[in-house]
């Protein structure tokens, strides 16, 4: 049986932005720092009256327009000129922009609640708060991905053919007695110009209690 090699690490975690796409009037504030989040989950939301109010405008000229089509065609059950089929043409295109607006506008009122796009904690709410007028690059919210969470550890560089990515290797967390199983994920290249030593990223799946910058060690037989 071969040598076990020993190499120590911090857990890391990827941290994701998260920002709502246009600016607004912030209604309701739903999650806060240290509350966890599934994908979907609502994080905040800003008043929906004028995004409402611009669907609302939109549906009405829809209707308006599609009725104008209807009586057109009634009109022209059969086009026979050339005139009456480009007028047809262009009937069926105001037509189908007002159906495309009427879309954008339910875009933008979807985009009114702001969702987080991960499972794991939110770690900044970016202090906002209901009254408060945002824009898109103003108080975003911080999510800890829990997808993300890995073991980084600095190996030499003649050590490097021991991790192959894809295979398991055993891992120990500082704060629990139990080993847990990780898996290699692939080599992250660096710049010529870099001497720091290589890094290996072991994945952290089904762990529970993860927290970044926890030590931890990776074995290797």
């Amino acid at each position: 049986m071969g040598e076990t090699k020993k190499f120590s690490g911090v857990v890391t975690a990827d941290q994701i932005e998260v920002r709502f796409a246009y600016s607004g009037k912030v209604a309701k504030v739903y999650k806060h720092p240290g509350d966890s989040v599934k994908i979907g989950d609502w994080l905040a939301s800003l008043s929906k009256k004028e995004p409402q109010a611009q669907l609302d405008q939109e549906l009405a000229d829809y209707e308006r327009i599609r009725a104008e089509f209807e009586i057109f065609v009634a009109s022209h059950a059969n086009p026979g000129s050339d005139r009456e089929k480009y007028e047809k043409v262009q009937a069926q295109a105001v037509l189908n922009a007002a159906v495309k607006s009427v879309e954008l506008a339910k875009f933008r009122l979807d985009d009114a609640d702001l969702k987080s796009p991960v499972a794991g904690t939110v770690i900044v709410d970016g202090g906002i708060r209901p009254g408060l007028n945002i824009t898109p690059g103003s108080y975003p919210f911080t999510i800890l991905d829990n997808n993300t969470f890995r073991l980084v550890a600095d190996v030499d560089w003649d050590d490097l053919p021991l991790f192959t990515p894809g295979n398991s290797v055993t891992v120990k967390l500082s704060d629990r007695k139990e080993e847990a199983s990780g898996i290699i994920l692939p080599l992250i290249p660096y710049p010529a110009a870099k001497k720091s030593p290589p890094q290996i990223h072991v994945r952290l799946s089904g762990i529970p209690g993860l927290l970044p910058g926890l030590p931890g060690e990776i074995s290797h037989t």
